[in-house]
């Protein structure tokens, strides 16, 4: 027997990874941005920086392929 999500249960799903992708953007700005404020702090806050745009890389494909199953295979 296989579980099928509604369409609001599609809707929570997706606008919550919008949320997050907005999120890891935002956060990977504000690092990036106190990497600049010392040397000490640089080569982590890159890092930090580079790990929250991975992680947003991750939800915006993921929400993709939500929406494009969902479009085309209607889970």
């Amino acid at each position: 027997m296989s579980a099928k999500i509604t369409d609001a249960e599609r809707t929570i799903i997706v606008n919550a990874l919008t949320v997050a992708i907005c999120q890891y953007d935002k956060d990977a700005e504000e690092v990036a941005a106190l990497a600049l404020h010392g040397r000490t702090t640089m080569g982590p806050a890159d890092a930090l920086a580079q790990q929250f745009r991975q992680q947003a890389v991750e939800a915006r494909q993921l929400r993709d392929k939500i929406d494009f199953l969902w479009d085309n295979l209607q889970l």
